[in-house]
């Protein structure tokens, strides 16, 4: 070695060593020295390798053939028997008739060596290492351990004393197996064969997220890996036990969530600003014939139930901070062909001033929906009622106090001509109480009649609309003949309802058509049916005196006569309002066509009419 050379080797400041292919010192500077412990009372290096592990010459021929640039790790030996780990770069000295030589170049410090006179560069960083929480090792392109820090080689516990410089990964996880280090694994099983590749894939597999696992029976940790400039790998090892107590505790709180969310008889829906499903319960799962896990990430409005209908709920526009509910009620056939009413809450959160998701709650009202209807249906009978009561009442108070007035009046003259011994006029006032006592009883069976009609039937059943016209010609056989009229009947459908009210209604309509003929003509009577979009049309016809337009707000009431002359149109003025009151009680509607000009035309419209039997409906030819 040149002068110079050997002044600038004395002059590192960092241990620099010359050693024989067996790794025994040759020759040291003043830094090595010190580091080894060779300083003092002029003491000599042993004879011994300065390194400790088998084959030195092969591991020094190969370091030194990967570059001078490239430090690799060691376990040194002390000049007191102690062993301390530290990097160095190898790099061969020129043969000079000696044999192999190499300059090793001590660059960093790892473990044990001189503790009150370190000087190695990587001194402070390595102290530095030691004070963090994570797990940190260095380790090079063959997989051996080359620098750690204390928490690492602490993380292996019962193993820890494996961890050394020069180690190789493989060593190292074997050695944590066998000290029972991961939960559950047993050395020498197909479970610690599969961990021992799995964490080696980990290892080779740099900068893909980490894998957590379990340690030490109760503790959670993660490894990860990353790939220096100079192909080396530096592995973090953390602990994430209280992060995986604190995911156990958020989890069970989900579920628990998430069996609350499924246990409630309604339908629960989340949904992001996109309208994309983000949470769906079994049961409106099951609403709209999917899976909760099938509906994740589905578009809401092609998976929805009656998308139309709740069109106004997924319109995010709808959603402000000042209004962030939305209720709506809608009604479905459900997948039975019946009539379904939900009523839908829906809840929107904010970021900042956009809809971030919306929550909606649907809830069956169905029954609640039904209840409701009965008590409107039974409200309106029970005004129908009361209409017809005051009716009643009116009509006692007026149309009964007529013939009263005529009883009392043509009474009193009977009286005051018997008194006075004057008989001529008593036949004529016989008469007229005899007619007031008829029309008295007229009126009270009219009413009598009307009152006793239901206006809904218990027990509707099929009733053949042209045996109810029939049966009700054969009442009206007289009249027929006696008028010299013609009745003109088509062929029929069923219905459902009450066979004796429907003929009574047939009877009614017939018999005032027949009524109200025009002097001196036979009355013409047409008696049909025809569709009404899903509804039947029972239709009565005339070419008789017809009502005026004007009238027809009136003529369906108790009691209303548009034709005072008892002499030439005789009733009470109560068949049509028995009329509409037998089709009330079969849910129909009676109504008088005013576009009809040759006389009088009365529709009846039944709904849901029973199939046909095979007739041929239609207006008479």
């Amino acid at each position: 070695m040149t002068g110079f050379a050997a002044a600038l080797y004395q002059n590192l400041p960092f241990p620099a060593l010359i050693v024989d292919a067996e790794a025994r010192v040759v020759s040291f500077n003043e830094a090595a020295a010190r580091t080894f412990g060779w300083n003092r009372d002029g003491r000599k290096p042993a004879e011994s390798a300065v390194i400790d592990g088998p084959a030195p010459a092969a591991i020094l021929a190969r370091y030194a053939s990967a570059g001078r640039e490239n430090a690799h790790a060691f376990s040194f030996r002390h000049d007191n028997g102690s062993l301390f780990d530290a990097t160095a770069h190898v790099i061969a000295v020129p043969d000079e008739g000696t044999g192999a030589c190499y300059a090793l170049l001590l660059r960093s410090l790892l473990s044990g060596g001189s503790h009150g006179e370190q000087i190695l560069l990587g001194q402070r960083f390595d102290a530095a290492l030691d004070t963090m929480p994570e797990g940190f090792a260095v380790f090079d392109q063959e997989e051996r351990l080359m620098m750690f820090n204390r928490t690492f080689k602490e993380r292996c516990g019962p193993a820890k004393e494996n961890v050394r410089v020069g180690a190789s990964l493989e060593s190292i996880i074997r050695a944590n197996i066998r000290a029972g280090v991961y939960t559950n694994i047993e050395e020498g099983t197909p479970e610690a064969e599969a961990l021992v590749e799995e964490r080696l894939r980990d290892h080779r597999t740099p900068d893909s997220g980490g894998t957590v696992f379990a340690y030490g029976g109760d503790r959670w940790m993660r490894s990860e890996s990353h790939v220096t400039e100079t192909g080396d790998i530096v592995a973090l090892r953390v602990d994430v036990t209280d992060l995986k107590r604190v995911e156990a505790a958020l989890e069970e709180k989900r579920r628990d969530y998430l069996s609350l969310l499924q246990i409630l008889p309604d339908m629960i829906l989340r949904f992001d600003k996109k309208l994309m499903v983000r949470f769906a319960n079994d049961k409106y799962a099951s609403h709209v014939g999917s899976t909760t896990d099938a509906l994740i990430g589905r578009y809401l409005p092609d998976v929805a139930c009656a998308p139309e209908q709740t069109a106004e709920l997924m319109n995010i526009a709808n959603y402000t901070p000042e209004q962030p509910i939305k209720t709506l009620e809608i009604c479905i056939d459900n997948h039975d062909g019946h009539e379904m009413w939900m009523h839908w809450t829906a809840v929107a959160s904010f970021d900042g001033e956009s809809v971030s998701e919306v929550v909606s709650v649907g809830r069956d009202i169905t029954e609640a929906k039904r209840q409701q209807q009965q008590v409107e249906a039974q409200t309106n009978e029970l005004r129908r009622k009361n209409e017809a009561l005051d009716q009643f009442t009116a009509t006692v108070s007026h149309d009964l106090k007529a013939p009263l007035r005529h009883l009392s009046m043509f009474a009193e003259m009977i009286s005051e001509d018997l008194h006075r011994g004057e008989f001529a006029e008593l036949q004529h006032y016989a008469d007229h109480v005899r007619k007031s006592a008829v029309r008295m009883r007229r009126i009270i069976d009219s009413l009598l009649e009307f009152s006793q009609i239901a206006y809904r039937i218990t027990a509707p059943k099929p009733v053949a609309l042209s045996d109810v016209v029939r049966d009700a010609l054969v009442l009206l056989e007289g009249h027929v003949q006696e008028s010299g009229g013609r009745i003109e009947v088509a062929a029929l459908p069923d219905v459902q309802g009450d066979p004796e009210l429907l003929k009574r209604l047939a009877q009614n309509l017939i018999g005032n058509a027949l009524k109200y003929c025009r002097p001196g003509e036979a009355p013409v009577v047409r008696v049909y049916s025809r569709d009404n979009d899903g509804a039947i049309d029972f239709v009565v016809e005339d070419d008789g005196i017809g009502i005026d337009p004007q009238h027809v707000g009136r003529i369906f009431e108790v009691f209303q006569r548009l034709h005072r002359d008892e002499s030439v149109y005789q009733g009470t003025g109560v068949g049509l309002a028995l009329a509409r009151r037998i089709v009330e009680s079969h849910n129909g509607v009676i109504a008088l066509d005013t576009s009809y000009a040759p006389g009088a035309r009365f529709i009846v419209t039944f709904p849901h009419p029973v199939k046909s039997r095979g007739n041929d409906r239609g207006k008479p030819a």
